[in-house]
Parts: structure tokens; sequence; C-alpha cells
């Protein structure tokens, strides 16, 4: 079965392929889970499972279809979505879908249509949605992602099956990353794993960038660079980033993590989950106020984001240091 591509979130699965045999897939689906926890992926299967072409199992992986869907070919199956960014999609966006949704089918039974980053839709998009989502022309399937569904309207939520994703379970992760990482001690797979609450896209980026305890080291001056009086040590960190584009992934996705547990810290709350600095994380927590805090989050999620749009380097570590200070009030 093709969803086992997906690691995790067995239940979950399972649940997906039983809709899929017994042709009752929702109309639409929601999808929610921390960064890296697999939604994309999972969102992408959904949408292999309703164009597939085989009698059994669906999605098969083997059929033209799937082929296609794997490829991010498939003329029935269109993406759509901002960035994490608050407000980067568009209600033009939903206009296009909006449009589409009413033509016919290319090849398949039916039509498509995933929608990433939900969160960040404009309150005009998502009402602009919910026109379709509310009498969706016949043959056609949404799947949405999204952090938190609290993070949409409630109309949305209501008219969506709400399916909840979480990291992967340490007994099924660790074997997955001791193949992929053969190198590298189990104590520090389980660190990682640890850091990011068993979410393997981050937890695989942060491995790809190198030894862990190095990372942590150098988020952790990160952390006393953001609140010192000058810029200066901010931007001599970031030289070790000039060409190693590996640790810079490495150490943007290890921000999110330090800032959310000095949130979580500032607040009174016990961490779920401990950043790779965790002196850093409750410097920042005594140093800098909540609003300070979630603009940090908020700056951390802007320049993953810039990276993964393929920023320039020399500009992204410019955008680094300006966007942390600022945020962090200084």
């Amino acid at each position: 079965m093709a969803y086992e591509a997906l690691v995790g979130n067995a239940a979950l699965k399972a649940q997906l392929a039983d809709y899929s045999a017994t042709g009752r897939f929702p109309h639409a689906i929601l999808l929610e889970g921390p960064d890296g926890c697999g939604k994309r992926t999972l969102a992408r299967l959904i949408a292999a499972a309703n164009v597939c072409q085989s009698a059994g199992n669906k999605p098969c992986g083997t059929c033209p279809a799937c082929v296609k869907a794997a490829a991010l070919s498939h003329p029935d199956i269109l993406e759509f979505g901002g960035d994490s960014r608050a407000r980067s999609f568009h209600i033009d966006e939903i206009r296009t879908l909006r449009e589409q949704a009413y033509l016919k089918p290319n090849e398949a039974e039916r039509r498509v249509f995933l929608l990433f980053c939900a969160q960040a839709m404009t309150v005009s998009a998502q009402n602009a949605l919910l026109r379709i989502l509310e009498e969706p022309p016949q043959n056609v399937s949404f799947v949405l992602t999204c952090e938190s569904r609290s993070q949409l309207l409630e109309t949305i939520r209501s008219r969506a099956l709400c399916l909840s994703m979480t990291g992967v379970e340490a007994a099924e992760a660790l074997p997955f990353l001791q193949e992929k990482f053969p190198d590298v001690k189990p104590d520090e797979l389980q660190a990682v794993l640890t850091t990011y609450d068993g979410c393997l896209g981050p937890a695989i980026a942060c491995l790809e960038g190198g030894d862990f305890a190095a990372q942590a080291a150098l988020i952790e001056d990160i952390a006393e660079a953001i609140v010192a009086p000058d810029e200066i040590h901010l931007l001599r960190l970031t030289g070790k980033f000039e060409k190693d584009t590996a640790l810079t992934d490495a150490v943007l996705l290890g921000l999110k993590p330090l800032f959310r547990d000095a949130l979580h810290i500032r607040k009174g709350a016990d961490s779920k989950r401990l950043s790779p600095a965790a002196a850093g994380a409750k410097l920042l927590a005594r140093t800098l106020s909540e609003k300070h805090l979630l603009q940090l989050l908020q700056a951390a999620d802007a320049l993953i984001d810039a990276r993964h749009h393929n920023m320039n380097q020399t500009l992204l570590i410019t955008l680094f240091c300006a966007r942390l200070r600022a945020a962090a009030g200084k």
C-alpha cells in the first residue's frame, strides 16, 4: 500500500485506506499537525488515491495515474498555497481554484485540489473557499493542510473532516533514521528526534547539517547574540553559513524549537520538548517579552520560507541578522 511511503501515523493511514477501499472518501479533508510531520506527503498520497486506476488498494503506487501523481504531473491534481507567513495565501488563488473546480477531469474520475499552509489564507480567501466547500461540484475533492485547525475559520473546519497528524514514535522513527544515517550514533538520533518531537522533516534536515552537538552550540551562541547590546556578535556567527547551506537549513529549523521553548518558559509552562539550546531558551525567556518571542517565531518562519525559495545566501545571511534583531526589539 502506497500510504506506507509515509513513516508513522499508522492508525490514520489505515483510516484513509478504508475510505479508499469503500469509496466513501470525504469531499474535503483537513490535515493538521506540526511542521515536518508529513502533511504535504500525506496530502499528495490522498490525491493519488483519488485518481488511482487500480482495482485493489489505492493508491497502488504503480499504475500510470499514481506514477504521474508521484511526479507531480497528473493533470487532475492541482496544488495551491502560500507559505507559513500569515496572509500569504491570497483570494486570487481561491478564485483560480473555483474556476478550475468546475472543469471536467482530464484523465481521472475526480479532480483533487491540494491547499498547503491553509492557515496562511486571508479571511477573504477563506470566505471565498467556503462558498465552494458548501456546495462542491461533483467529482471534486479538497485536501487542506495546516498546523492547527484553530487557525482556520469555524465555518471552514465544519465542512471538512479534520484529521490530526503527529510526530513518529521512536520505535518506528529510529530504524528509519539509522538506515538513512548509518554513521550517526543512536543516542544522537534519539536526541534529534526528541528535539523535533518525532517530526522527521526537520530531524532529517538537522542530521544532514552535520554534528548535532556543534549545531546546538551554535544555536546557543545565536540566542546570546540576539539579545546582545550590538549586532556584531551575530554577524560574526553567521560567517559559518557562507559556504554551508546544509548547516544553514539545520540552524534555521533549530531556531523554531528554541523560540517556542522560550515562549513556553516565559508563560510559566513546562515545555514538552527541549530545544537543542536549553540554556539559550531560558536566556531569551528571561530577557524578552512574550510579544518579542512571538515575533522571533514569525521571523524564523519567514527566513525558512526565504531559504526554501532559494534566496541568495549572502542576502539570506543579511536578513538573518536584521530580522532576528528587529524581532527581539534590538
